[in-house]
């Protein structure tokens, strides 16, 4: 969570609740934790991307690829 809390991701995700962007939980809920779900959404977050989760654009963030994993990952794991 540290690495989440250290770049802009909570301007537009909060873990329970959505802002600009889905909350955390419902990520976690919507797609399984595997190998090729994490590389894809690994890269939407360093690319940015739109329409999955409604018409308002995620912009790239400025992470390396090995961040993004660890961050998708964290993500992932809040599935009850």
């Amino acid at each position: 969570m540290e690495l989440v809390a250290s770049h802009a991701c909570f301007g537009c995700h909060q873990v329970d609740k959505g802002i600009q962007g889905p909350a955390y939980n419902a990520v976690a809920e919507r797609y399984p934790k595997n190998d090729a779900v994490i590389d894809s959404l690994s890269n939407k977050v360093m690319k940015g991307g739109s329409g999955n989760w409604g018409t308002i654009p995620m912009p790239p963030n400025p992470v390396t690829k090995e961040e993004a994993v660890t961050m998708v990952t964290y993500i992932l794991s809040l599935k009850k």
